[in-house]
């Protein structure tokens, strides 16, 4: 959830919560004023009628000198100074059902006996008046917390906009431009602030990718010459015949780590080209298509294990990426696949819509199958491999909407690209 979205929800959540307990606090002090009011009107209403009955000694239903019902009964058990207020119902005939009335009990003696007076007052008005009252206020609260959300969300997206502005060159940001952000002056103290470290922070990523660049170009040409000069020279003596056994054995060696040597050189920098983001083209890569060249490319290997190669295209896996970094993913499954083969095994190859799975038949691991990505990790050390080959597999992966799953059943190592949704 977005911060502006997640402070609007918090909001929003305040301004219900406050609007229900203001709502209901203004219905219930409004409720309590206007049962005061009816309750001063009925006490006033028992003085004129005490005043009544004290002055004529009885008390004359004809003389109907209140606006509200009266009704009189004995007063049986209850205590002379009983008064009581409460609400109760009665029925009326003009319109059929039970309205709401305040009543007021006390005690009182008309001549010598004494009676239970309650007088009456209809609360149909007042009831009326009081929906009317908390309704009025219900719908000018809510325009004005309406318009008061409005107002904030307006107010939040314009104090908001340097940030989405400054947001919005970060993700543009491009290291193969060699410069850091150009942010804005802000107004606004922390926005300003931001943008000042993200200036400093780019600029520093910018010099120090285009230092680690040359070092690396560098590095490349200036260890390329002197190895492609050492091989060329043992070439060179390999050829003379004038060497003991042990003499061209030592050759032999020397020629062989420098090949190996040159090898680790070359795997290394791509490595390293791949952490920089060096690989700038991408198109749709066929891997089918790929796949059936390289095939053709590693004959020779294949036919030297007598290696059985079985290729089950469902449907088209295509990739939008570096066609280099596509050829060398496709390249190192395969050697892969065929340098850890036994004599005589088989390669099955599976494409489908999502995934490109490469399966060959081999010893178990001896390692551990979580670290078979990790760099210099190999099934023998002794081996003349690299140990390197998964590792850039995994790098490109991790470069493009691409994971990488190892798993291993019934003698069959199987390696799986699968794209990410």
């Amino acid at each position: 959830m977005k911060l502006f979205d997640s402070t609007n929800l918090y909001y929003i959540l305040f301004a219900i919560l406050t609007y229900i307990i203001v709502g209901l606090a203004f219905y219930l002090v409004v409720e309590h004023v206007i049962y005061q009011e009816v309750e001063d009107r009925l006490t006033v209403e028992r003085r004129d009628f005490e005043n009544f009955t004290k002055t004529h000694g009885m008390w004359d239903e004809s003389c109907y000198f209140v606006e509200n019902k009266i009704e009189l009964d004995t007063a049986g058990n209850l205590p002379a100074n009983h008064a009581v207020f409460k609400d109760t119902l009665l029925y009326n005939r003009y319109s059929n059902e039970y309205v709401p009335f305040r009543e007021y009990s006390f005690i009182t003696t008309i001549g010598a006996t004494p009676y239970k007076v309650s007088i009456r007052k209809s609360l149909i008005e007042s009831i009326k008046l009081l929906k009317s009252i908390t309704g009025t206020m219900l719908i000018v609260l809510s325009i004005g917390l309406l318009l008061l959300f409005l107002f904030q969300r307006r107010i939040a997206r314009t104090i908001w906009e340097p940030f989405y502005a400054t947001l919005a060159s970060a993700k543009a940001f491009d290291l193969n431009e060699g410069r850091g952000l150009a942010l804005r002056e802000e107004k606004i103290f922390e926005f300003n602030e931001l943008n000042s470290v993200l200036r400093k922070m780019t600029d520093k990523i910018a010099r120090d990718y285009t230092s680690l660049k040359e070092f690396t170009e560098n590095a490349a040409h200036e260890i390329q010459t002197p190895l492609a000069l050492i091989n060329s020279r043992v070439e060179e003596l390999i050829q003379q015949s004038n060497f003991s056994d042990e003499q061209m054995r030592w050759i032999q060696n020397i020629h062989e780590s420098s090949i190996r040597l040159s090898r680790l050189h070359q795997a290394l920098l791509l490595l390293s080209k791949i952490d920089n983001g060096q690989f700038f083209e991408h198109t749709a890569i066929d891997f089918h298509a790929r796949v059936t060249a390289k095939l053709q490319e590693l004959e020779e290997f294949i036919a030297h294990k007598s290696l059985t190669v079985t290729v089950t295209s469902v449907a088209s896996f295509e990739v939008e990426m570096n066609p280099t970094l596509a050829d060398i993913l496709i390249t190192n499954l395969l050697t892969n696949a065929i340098r850890h083969n036994v004599p005589n095994g088989r390669i099955n190859i599976t494409i489908t819509g999502t995934t490109f799975t490469v399966a060959n038949t081999g010893a178990p691991l001896t390692i551990d199958p979580d670290r078979l990505f990790e760099r210099f990790k190999k099934q023998h050390q002794s081996s003349a491999s690299l140990g390197l080959g998964l590792a850039i597999v995994k790098k490109i992966c991790d470069n493009y909407p691409l994971d990488i799953r190892y798993q291993y059943d019934n003698t069959l190592h199987t390696l799986t690209i699968h794209q990410r949704t």
